[in-house]
């Protein structure tokens, strides 16, 4: 803040010449003065001093300006004391003065005093270098010390007075004589043209019912739309002079033209104002701030969210903070980053409510994007109002938001679309913005017309009457000269702004020119530093102001300025010739390694594209690979995706085949690792199969040799497998690190779409590694466990399954979480497919919190589901709907698709199995149109086979038949497919069989009996011997295929595999299968035609009876609703 004193010069002589009723009232009328204007602008006067006063401006109310403010009012008592002191000399014959001192700098304020008494003061240093100012001036001077000088400079005139002693300090001091204000040219009201707003009330009135809602406990998302100059930010700046803002916190980011490749630039912006961060903060400054803020709203989880928010802003840890993200990369730095994120708003809405603005949002990065969309979400339970400013027309970026909003948030959503203003709102527009004498209706309507209700347009047209001197400015208000017969109304906005440029004078002109390329706003000490040579900086961005080409702001007081528009800057660019223009965005890339040179990495995305603009091609490669990282680091995989596809285009453009080898590799490598995080999978492994071909490690594309290596890799790792002295123990390099992370990644990504490719590749990964000593590898343990799984997956070995398992527990570190979480799912894997399911553990929840730390989600969400797929079997109701639940936890609070898409897989088998039919319809409907949307047709597959079979049960059989088909086309386009997505598909298949069979049986249609006798054994072989690989579905296939037997009068042949269905079910633990065995048995051995009364010494209605205590320990309503109407019909 700023410290004022001021006092009367002499005021001891003073006194003793005069009586004390004069001196009172000489010093009433002076305080008087000293009163007003110190209140004129906006300064506290903070104690009465005798013959003076002392002001504060800055505090209690708050001014970024305090040190201007101080001065206008140090000048005006100056100005008015002059008149004042002549009236005394006039009337009393005494010489009045007064003197002023003035400080900048922090000052301690608050109230002291007791109880009775309390008044708000200052102490301090600062307040003590502002009183020695005083009592140092001349009478009828106005002193300023060296802090004060620097920050009113650009609009003040001093002299200096070199270095001055002060009482109390030992080496002499700065100080300036304030003189005056700075004459501006063309300043004042005749530049100044402003209008209320026209023609947007109710929009602005929408727009704060939003706001009002949010302080009411109810979030939202408001999209305002409209072409460019139509009124949209104009609208924003409305809504923020309104009094319900000051019931909120107002975040505000904005998106730049070159900003979408600036990863989370807009996001960046809001997070740095809302910590008060300022350009100039060193790492250290602006890392202390963010903490201190994040302290305030959420202190208790400080330690787990500031290490993901300051990575997703692209600052350098150390210590604890550091260690915390260390070693999470890729997806999961991605999801944790969003969490955090997003608990982090939830937090600061608890104590006031939020409104977001993200202005520009069309020009946004695609990661800003991505996590916008993720954040938006929060207005469904949260006092939040996210506001989206954008031109429509983007679709990558602004309309794939109203997309997704429309599609996820409708009921919180509102759309205002700014349309062009009508005619009489804009002749309105032209009158409140001049309310000029004589200008002739005929210019209005060129105006109106030429504009088409662009309210910028207008706005420009009617500047360029006052630049032109077709508009003067006299007595208080606008008038027409002679000039307006002459003027041109330009046809276009492009017209209007370059003819106000070109109106410029020259070297004003050349600094906008500058400012462009700089780019929408500018920092000035970028622009000091790129237009150095113009002289006058200061004068001209005031003049610009005052013709409001420009605005300043102090962003975390930072100088900025702004072109008010974004069609201004893009005029003054479009204007500059080609070669010109490529100077100076080398000119602005150097000035940006210089005043930034501290902490580069957060200019590194500028840099490439100022450095690719001036065609600096090695400084544009250097930087956009250096950019590339920096975005992987803080997980913007669109933006490191962009930068390093743009520095590989950048390389084989200059290089062509020339190329090093090793940096396309690198560069490709970067590319396909950036897919892989964005779960891109096929492009994935497009640029890992070409890496690994340049490291002479791709795969053969031969199908003799490929043949030979799958038989060759095989055999090797039974021989690795079963004897132990074959194992390698080589020490892996850095290459072989490099070429076995790679595969696993393919391998991982192969899971989706070519599983038959999956299986050949990973046992070429897992020859590799056993030629090593497993645990110096990289992840090595993680890798080879993970094999197991494809085994068990697959169903080719459950075997090797378990030998790999048992290789991994005798060898690797129980200490490592992540190898202990890939061997615990890997192990529920196997248990569950193999139909060892009494191997199963109970549910480790520390396990899984530890891992979701770390943002392990693959085998995080993959142990979950094959867990609860087991208790789901084993009628473990209750505890699977509270893991489903978890799992969907998972889903949202991570923004991650595999779990959603286990939810609905799992939450359709929960309700099948416990034959909630028509809820599960539901769900599975809801389930493959999501899974459809994410091209996951495994799982889709195996919700298509669970829809069938309840079709089937609810006697929908045409629905099922139909549904067959399309699970029939999707198993035609695959090579291969394991058994947990064939098997019900298989089954569904046969229930429809038996279904139509038993049909035509009863209806004794003779023509069909044998036809479809025929069908239902092909299918019902076909799932059985798909049920040998994969024990969950054995059971139910056995009881089915007993059925089968049973319609078609082979009652011995039928009993003998309800025994074996018997037999699983027990081995197992799956009594909801079991009781349905039972169930099938005691209904079948009531018919008329049965030759058995019972089966190991158990009747028909006794296996009724079991079947019935068991349906209802486990609260099967449907199946003990059978049960009813078999007892009712027997």
């Amino acid at each position: 803040m700023t410290v004022f004193f001021s006092d009367v010069a002499g005021f001891t002589s003073l006194s003793e010449k005069l009586d004390p009723e004069q001196v009172h009232g000489i010093m009433d009328g002076a305080f008087r003065i000293m009163m007003n204007e110190i209140h004129e602008y906006e300064g506290t006067i903070n104690q009465f001093t005798g013959d003076g006063v002392m002001a504060l401006f800055g505090a209690p109310v708050a001014h970024e300006n305090h040190a201007q403010r101080a001065c206008h009012a140090a000048l005006a008592i100056q100005k008015a004391m002059l008149e004042y002191s002549q009236g005394v000399k006039r009337d009393l014959g005494v010489n009045f003065k007064m003197r002023a001192g003035l400080n900048t700098g922090p000052v301690v304020v608050g109230s002291i005093g007791d109880d009775l008494r309390m008044d708000y003061t200052a102490i301090g240093d600062t307040v003590n270098l502002a009183s020695r100012m005083e009592s140092t001036a001349k009478p009828g001077n106005i002193l300023v010390s060296n802090n004060t000088y620097k920050r009113a400079k650009q609009h003040f005139k001093f002299t200096s007075l070199g270095k001055v002693k002060v009482k109390g300090k030992e080496t002499p001091l700065d100080a300036y004589e304030l003189v005056d204000t700075i004459e501006r040219p063309k300043s004042g009201l005749d530049r100044q043209i402003l209008s209320e707003m026209v023609g947007r009330e109710k929009d602005l009135n929408k727009l704060e019912i939003q706001v009002l809602k949010a302080v009411n406990g109810e979030g939202s998302v408001v999209n305002i739309i409209g072409e460019a100059g139509i009124g949209k930010s104009r609208l924003v700046a409305e809504l923020k002079n309104r009094k319900i803002m000051k019931q909120v916190v107002l975040l505000e980011g904005r998106a730049i033209s070159m900003g979408r490749n600036l990863s989370f630039h807009p996001v960046i912006d809001l997070l740095k104002q809302w910590a008060r961060i300022i350009e100039d903060d060193s790492e250290v400054a602006a890392l202390s701030k963010l903490e201190t803020a994040i302290r305030q709203v959420y202190p208790e989880e400080l330690q787990e969210v500031l290490p993901f928010v300051a990575t997703l802003m692209g600052m350098k840890l150390s210590g604890r903070y550091e260690e915390r993200v260390k070693g999470i990369e890729g997806e999961a730095l991605e999801k944790l980053i969003l969490k955090n994120v997003r608990e982090l708003l939830t937090k600061a809405t608890e104590l006031r409510p939020l409104v977001i603005v993200i202005e520009d949002l069309h020009w946004a990065d695609m990661s800003s994007i991505e996590l916008m969309e993720s954040l938006l979400r929060l207005a469904e339970t949260q006092r939040i109002l996210f506001v989206n400013v954008f031109r429509p027309g983007h679709k990558k970026t602004s309309d794939r938001i109203v997309e997704t909003i429309k599609e996820s948030l409708p009921v919180y959503y509102v759309e205002i679309v700014l349309q062009p203003l009508n005619e009489s709102m804009s002749e309105a527009l032209i009158n409140n913005m001049l309310n000029i004498r004589g200008l002739h209706l005929s210019i209005i309507d060129q105006i109106v017309e030429r504009a088409g209700g662009n309210p910028f347009f207008i706005e420009e047209v009617v500047r360029s009457f006052i630049d032109e001197g077709a508009v003067v400015f006299r007595d208080g208000v606008f008038e027409v000269t002679d000039k307006i017969n002459t003027m041109v109304i330009p046809h276009t906005i492009n017209d209007v702004l370059m003819a106000r440029i070109d109106r410029l004078e020259e070297k004003t002109r050349n600094l906008v020119k500058v400012a462009s390329v700089i780019g929408r706003s500018f920092f000035y000490r970028i622009l000091t530093e790129v237009g150095g040579a113009i002289e006058d900086i200061d004068n001209r961005l005031f003049y610009l102001k005052e013709i409001q080409l420009i605005r300043d702001r102090r962003r975390m007081e930072e100088l900025e300025y702004l072109f008010k528009h974004a069609l201004a800057q893009e005029a003054a660019y479009e204007s500059i010739l080609v070669q010109k223009r490529k100077e100076l965005h080398l000119q602005v890339a150097d000035s940006i390694e210089k005043v930034f040179r501290e902490k580069l990495h957060e200019f590194y995305g500028m840099l490439a594209y100022h450095y690719s603009k001036g065609d600096d091609l090695d400084k544009a490669e250097e930087y956009m690979l250096k950019a590339g990282e920096e975005a992987l680091k803080s997980s913007a995989s669109s933006e490191a995706l962009n930068y390093y596809q743009e520095a590989l285009k950048l390389f084989t453009e200059r290089y062509g085949d020339a190329g090093e080898p090793e940096k396309l590799a690198v560069l490709e490598k970067n590319i396909g690792q950036a897919f892989y995080n964005k779960g891109q999978s096929a492009n994935a492994v497009k640029y890992f199969d070409s890496v690994l071909d340049r490291w002479g490690a791709g795969s053969t594309k031969n199908k003799i040799i490929k043949g030979f290596n799958l038989i060759s890799d095989l055999l090797s790792l039974i021989a690795n497998m079963y004897l132990p002295f074959k194992r390698g123990n080589k020490i892996p390099k850095k290459r072989d690190n490099e070429i076995l992370d790679l595969k696993f990644k393919r391998g991982i990504s192969l899971v989706y779409f070519d599983q038959k490719r999956m299986f050949i590749e990973g046992l070429r990964i897992l020859k590799m590694i056993i030629s090593f000593d497993i645990g110096k590898v990289e992840n090595g343990y993680a890798i080879w466990t993970t094999h197991s799984g494809m085994f068990s997956f697959t169903a080719i070995s459950f075997k090797l399954s378990k030998k790999i398992l048992d290789y991994s527990k005798a060898s690797m570190d129980i200490n490592n979480i992540r190898e202990l979480m890939v061997y615990t799912s890997m192990g529920v894997v196997h248990n569950y497919c193999s139909g060892t399911w009494s191997e199963i553990k109970e549910y480790d929840e520390i396990l899984i919190d530890k891992n979701l730390q770390i943002g392990e989600l693959w085998q995080v969400t993959n142990y979950t589901f094959w867990y609860i797929s087991a208790i789901i079997e084993q009628g473990r109701f209750k505890e699977a709907d509270i893991l489903i639940r978890k799992l969907s936890e998972i889903g949202e609070d991570y923004e991650y698709e595999l779990a959603s898409a286990y939810q609905y897989v799992l939450k359709s088998k929960v309700l099948i199995k416990a034959r909630k039919l028509y809820e599960a319809q539901v769900e599975m409907d809801a389930g493959i149109l999501f899974l459809t949307q994410i091209s996951m047709d495994g799982p889709q597959l195996n919700c298509l086979g669970s829809k069938i079979i309840t079709q089937i049960l609810l006697k929908d059989i045409e629905g099922a038949i139909e549904s067959l088909s399309q699970a029939k086309e999707m198993v035609l386009q695959q090579e291969l497919v394991p058994p947990i997505y064939i098997t019900s598909y298989l089954m569904s298949q046969f229930l429809i069989d038996l279904y139509l069979l038993e049909d035509s049986i009863l209806s004794k249609n003779n023509s069909k009996i044998s036809e479809l006798r025929k069908k239902a054994y092909q299918s019902g072989k076909l799932a059985l011997r798909h049920s040998d690989k994969f024990a969950p579905d054995r059971k139910e296939t056995l009881r089915l295929m007993g059925l089968y037997y049973w319609l078609i009068d082979k009652q011995k042949k039928a009993v003998r595999y309800w025994e074996k269905s018997i037999q699983e079910g027990e081995r197992l633990g799956a009594p909801p299968d079991l009781a349905r065995t039972y169930m099938e048995i005691g209904k079948r051995f009531l018919e008329e035609k049965s030759k058995y009364e019972e089966l190991d010494g158990i009747s028909a209605k006794e296996y009724l009876e079991k079947a019935r205590t068991m349906f209802q320990e486990m609260d099967l309503q449907w199946d003990l609703e059978q049960l009813d109407r078999i007892a009712s019909d027997s």
